[in-house]
């Protein structure tokens, strides 16, 4: 955990974008194309497409499409966790009060809380919706605006609430629709330079996003992300803005990552190496 450390140190309290990564490293959470594999019930042609476009087929050709989200949320109810790397990994963000942003929906992270207390918060009074909890997270206090400490944010969804778990393109597409919508609303405009603290999303994980330092981990950002590529797309134009805001953004990986170069340099995304992948949470 040396290289998080070391960055965390650089930069002060920066906000943590972790992906399935720690989940796979513990080999208790299956992969992306076994959770597929698990609810499909027919054969399906998947060459050249994208996990995010096999789920819309998968949906799109069973009968019980709507009940596919909630097959999920089961699988990744009945897994037991006990993972040091889990436990390592939060409780250090947990005494450096940086905001973790996960795409994961299982619990895993809020049941490695073995030193601490932890529960559910909401941010905001009004205007929830299960579809996008995005005013929801998990932490060991309230806080008022999601920048001022810890908290586990879910931005693809939680199996507490299965409507919002996002795995197809159709989802994403959705998600980046809401967003848009919260970022650029008529008045209240995040890219306006007054409104730091008087926008739609202060409220929620996405004023996390465009004010801290971010570091990205476990997270492949391949072309299927979708989401989360537009949104980093997003947080360099609020920057180019007002660069006087600009915030640090890190990749960390084991590999060189050279099908993400171009896009990790054309967003000034700093990318840092680390021996392996284990050392990155213990």
């Amino acid at each position: 955990m040396a290289l998080f450390k070391k960055i965390i140190e650089e930069v002060g309290r920066p906000a943590i974008l972790v992906g399935n990564g720690i989940n796979l490293l513990t080999n208790i959470f299956p992969s992306w194309d076994e959770l597929l594999k698990s609810i499909s019930s027919s054969d399906l042609e998947t060459d050249g497409l994208a996990n995010t476009e096999i789920y819309d087929f998968i949906e799109l050709k069973s009968e019980k499409g709507k009940e596919l989200k909630k097959l999920v949320s089961n699988r990744f109810e009945s897994v037991e966790i006990d993972s040091k790397a889990h436990q390592d990994f939060i409780e250090l963000l947990i005494l450096k009060e940086c905001p973790v942003l996960t795409t994961n929906f299982d619990f895993s992270f809020e049941k490695s809380f073995n030193n601490f207390e932890g529960s559910f918060y909401r941010t905001a009074k009004n205007n929830f919706t299960r579809f996008y909890p995005w005013d929801t997270y998990f932490g060991t206090r309230q806080l008022e605006y999601p920048t001022d400490g810890f908290g586990i944010w879910h931005i693809h969804g939680m199996i507490s609430y299965t409507d919002s778990i996002r795995l197809g393109l159709s989802d994403y597409m959705g998600s980046v629709e809401k967003a848009s919508k919260i970022i650029r609303k008529e008045g209240k405009k995040l890219f306006n330079g007054d409104n730091l603290f008087n926008w739609d999303g202060q409220k929620t994980w996405l004023h996390i996003w465009f004010n801290m330092p971010l570091i990205i981990v476990g997270l492949t950002l391949s072309s299927s992300e979708v989401f989360i590529r537009w949104l980093l797309i997003e947080r360099e134009k609020y920057f180019k803005i007002f660069p006087d805001r600009r915030q640090k953004t890190y990749y960390l990986s084991k590999n060189e990552n050279t099908h993400l170069n171009s896009f990790l340099s054309n967003l000034n995304i700093k990318l840092e190496r680390s021996a392996d992948y284990a050392s990155l949470y213990r």
